[in-house]
């Protein structure tokens, strides 16, 4: 069925295709209290569970594509264990000029340079609090991936995390602290030595604060990190993480690596700066795993031991399982499921 609507879909222009579909995921909720009994399989019993953050298997649905949080039940119940919601900033934004999403057919990708398109971090907030009142599963995980404004300088983007953090965190399960999209100027700059550990200073120190006023435990926190790094930046990544005490880190945001879209596309295109923006897909799959089998390494000779998190390139069973076997806790799924649909979620999790 779903590849009959995929065809209708992708007859579409990408952005507007992801837009119907939203919306469309987003009525459910009207429905959510008849159909809730539907949409189940058996799944193997590999229950994750993160102190406060219960996860009923470990698969979810990666930050880009909910990014207002509108479809929170439809997504809980198609089966994930958690969604990340976002990339959220302070304030509103439209994002960069479109056309900004582009589809890779052959390639089984994605290149999108959105640039933090969201309602703002107050919008989200009700968004949340409206849908946990519905939620029938309260371990329903929910991340927020928060980043900062595309008109706030670099020297003051920790305000806007902090702005986020405060605001977000009475609705947040988890917090992902975005430092990598490719398509907001100056934010991998954040993955500098420098900018990070300020950064998650800031970030620990806000969340200690909250947590004793608010009487609550602290977040769990993650960062997001480019699949384009070395591995001396990983390398220091890692240390300024374990350094801060992070929760975890998730491999991989996309990648600015279009060596594999260059001959998918036409020249005119070319011509147009189609290749700003971020690759995701099958195309990033290699790459992530890279990053993925890095950050394993580094935690086995590691007192720290972070959580990873992995994303990119996720089609099948197979690609499922190779994250984890390389070091993953949770896996995150968002081009496979545009390519795949809803039925992802049971080949990637029924039992065998």
């Amino acid at each position: 069925m779903y590849k009959l609507i995929r065809k209708i879909l992708f007859l579409l222009d990408p952005e507007l295709a992801h837009n119907f579909v939203l919306f469309c995921a987003s009525k459910i909720n009207i429905l959510y209290p008849l159909l809730k009994k539907s949409f189940r399989f058996k799944e193997r019993n590999e229950e994750f569970i993160l102190n406060n953050c219960r996860f009923k298997n470990r698969l979810g649905l990666a930050a880009g594509m909910d990014k207002d949080g509108i479809a929170i039940l439809f997504w809980e119940l198609i089966g994930f264990s958690h969604l990340e919601i976002g990339t959220i900033t302070p304030k509103p934004q439209k994002g960069n000029p479109k056309p900004r999403l582009y589809r890779l057919v052959k390639e089984g990708g994605l290149l999108n340079r959105m640039g933090f398109n969201n309602s703002g971090a107050d919008k989200v907030k009700s968004n949340i609090q409206k849908a946990r009142k519905k939620l029938r599963n309260s371990n329903f995980v929910l991340g927020v991936n928060i980043g900062k404004n595309k008109d706030t300088p670099l020297e003051k983007a920790v305000e806007d995390y902090i702005i986020c953090f405060e605001k977000l965190f009475d609705v947040a399960d988890y917090f992902t602290i975005n430092i990598s999209s490719p398509n907001t100027e100056g934010l991998r700059n954040l993955q500098n030595e420098v900018y990070l550990s300020e950064l998650l200073y800031a970030i620990q120190a806000k969340n200690k604060e909250l947590s004793v006023k608010k009487n609550t435990m602290p977040k769990e926190v993650f960062i997001k990190i480019s699949p384009d790094l070395s591995k001396n930046e990983v390398n220091k990544v890692f240390e300024i993480s374990r350094k801060h005490a992070i929760t975890g880190i998730i491999a991989t945001n996309t990648s600015t690596n279009h060596k594999y879209s260059f001959p998918l596309l036409k020249n005119s295109e070319t011509q147009q700066g189609i290749f700003k923006g971020g690759i995701s897909g099958k195309p990033l799959k290699e790459m992530s795993n890279n990053i993925l089998s890095l950050l394993n390494d580094l935690r086995k000779s590691s007192e720290y031991k972070p959580v990873l998190i992995a994303s990119g390139g996720v089609f099948t069973k197979k690609d499922f399982k190779e994250k984890i076997t390389l070091g993953a806790s949770l896996v995150q799924v968002y081009t496979g499921f545009v390519y795949e649909g809803p039925s992802i979620i049971k080949k990637l999790l029924h039992k065998e």
